[in-house]
Order: C-alpha cells, then structure tokens, then sequence
C-alpha cells in the first residue's frame, strides 16, 4: 500500500524546494497511515500556478482514487513557509478524496458533492492537528450562510448542477465565491456536533444521507 510523491523539475523552480516538499509529504504521510488503511496513490506535484488558490499559493485536484495533482506557485511570497504549512493541508484534504472516490465516489449530487468537500477539510484538520479551518470554509457571513442554504435546498439533489458556480461563485446567481466549501464544511461540522464520539477520519466511506 504505496503512497509515492513524484515532484516534476522540469521548470526548475521547485528545484531548491525539493527537499523541504518530500520532508513535509512523509510527515504528513506517516501520520496519516496510523489513522487510515491508505495506498496505492501517486501525488505528482508540479510548478503549476494557474492552478494554485491565489491566496495560499497551493492548489490540489483529485481525478480519481489513485492520483492528487499538486499544483505550485514558486513565486508566492513566503513560498517556504507556504510548503511548511499548506502542503500539508493540501495533501490531507486530497487524500481524503481519493479515500472517498473508493467508496462512495465524489458524489453526483450537490448535497453529495458538498459532504465530499466539508469531510476532506475536517480530515485535514484532524490529521494535522489544526484548529483554524482554511479560508473557504468560513467565507460567507452567517446571514449569507442561511440564505445560500435555502438556495442550495432546491438543488440538493440536482446532478446536473453547476460545481464551479456553486464552490467559486457566480455573481448573475448571488452565488458568492466558495459558497459550497463553506456549506459543505457547515453541514459535516453540525453532524460531528451531533455525533460528539465520530471523527473524520472514520467517515470517509459515509454515506452522504447520514448528513441531512
């Protein structure tokens, strides 16, 4: 049950970070191997910052079971510190999902979809230990949060809704940008309340109607 990091040179940009990225992939790794029966995934990590959230300099995508895009903005200021601290995060978040692609899949639905995304940012912050969610799971007001509920309820069970407006906005819609990682974190935030003796990392195989 390998996980294998490949880190593409090619640019050479991410060439004297080599070292510190694979130091912060198998920490993260070990970890997460003590809480989860995780393998046979490749997580390619890439100078990549078109793909990269503006705002952490990481970005990451999971296609399926066995494989994470990483993508990288060398560029970012604080890059090293970007590495020692949201690396980590990025990875969790997307390990995650290819746990989840197994068993029940990403989900076809909006409501499945949002269960997907709240679990994998709870999954990152149980596994590293971290108390403060990431930006776009608080990015709506409580206010926002109530009425982007209301409107996300006509479309729970849609499976042809629109992923990029309903996790990076659209205005013509009053859909504001990560308004589906904020319900998502919400929705898997008020199960956990609700079961005080289940953890993350023990859900990734739930299924999405355990969360309504």
């Amino acid at each position: 049950m390998v996980i294998d990091i490949h880190i593409l040179l090619g640019s050479g940009r991410l060439l004297p970070y080599q070292s510190q990225i694979k130091n912060r992939f198998d920490k993260l790794i070990t970890i997460v191997k003590k809480q989860l029966s995780l393998g046979n995934v490749d997580v390619v990590v890439y100078d990549n910052p078109e793909g990269a959230i503006p705002e952490i300099g990481v970005g990451g995508y999971s296609p399926n079971a066995h494989l994470i895009f990483i993508s990288l903005d060398p560029q970012f200021p604080n890059f090293q510190q970007t590495i020692d601290e949201e690396l980590k995060r990025t990875i969790a978040h997307e390990l995650h999902h290819t746990l989840r692609w197994r068993d029940p899949g990403y989900g076809e639905t909006l409501f499945e979809a949002l269960i997907t995304e709240g679990l994998a940012d709870h999954f990152d912050m149980e596994v590293n230990n971290i108390d403060n969610p990431e930006p776009w799971d608080t990015a709506l007001s409580d206010k926002q949060l109530v009425e982007i509920k209301a409107k996300a309820q006509k479309e729970f069970d849609n499976k042809n809704y629109n992923h990029n407006e309903w996790f990076f906005g659209y205005k013509e819609k009053n859909i504001p940008r990560w308004a589906g990682y904020t319900l998502g974190f919400k929705l898997v935030e008020d199960y956990l309340k609700r079961n005080p003796h289940k953890k993350p990392s023990q859900l990734y195989s739930a299924h999405p109607e355990d969360f309504r």
